[in-house]
């Protein structure tokens, strides 16, 4: 069960490498990109992210935000998102370390919660979308 767990916490933290495929170049040198994310930091983070991948590849030290714009898009109220995503969060993590320390039933229990959060969390989708203009220098 412990290496199932390390696995998932490698395969994480591989996929996320920086890449820049919701960027989209322009003539003008005013590029866009516009992606969804489950928070607004990740997605601000994500759009950062992105930009900077394409300037440097562009030959470019870094990309230059001319404006940002993050929307809730979701189907619930966004507090409600954020109390629920909390609580999947908060119900994984407990499952993490009952997993982990647990013995006997008490890691059965902890996988099962832990499993549990994780899917919650990712049956409530990527409701924030951000549009982000930037140039390179």
């Amino acid at each position: 069960m412990k290496q199932l767990i390390a696995v998932s916490l490698l395969a994480a933290l591989a996929t996320g490498c920086a890449h820049h495929n919701n960027v989209r170049p322009a003539e003008d040198g005013k590029h866009y990109v516009n992606l969804t994310s489950e928070t607004r930091e990740k997605a601000a983070e994500e759009a950062i992210d992105q930009a900077n991948h394409f300037c440097e590849e562009s030959g470019s030290h870094q990309a230059y935000v001319i404006n940002e714009q993050v929307t809730y898009m979701g189907s619930m109220s966004e507090d409600e998102y954020l109390r629920n995503r909390n609580l999947a969060n908060a119900v994984e993590a407990a499952g993490v370390g009952m997993a982990i320390f647990g013995r006997n039933a008490v890691d059965d229990v902890g996988t099962a919660m832990m499993i549990g959060g994780g899917i919650a969390e990712d049956s409530m989708g990527e409701p924030y979308q951000i549009n982000m203009s930037f140039s390179c220098r």
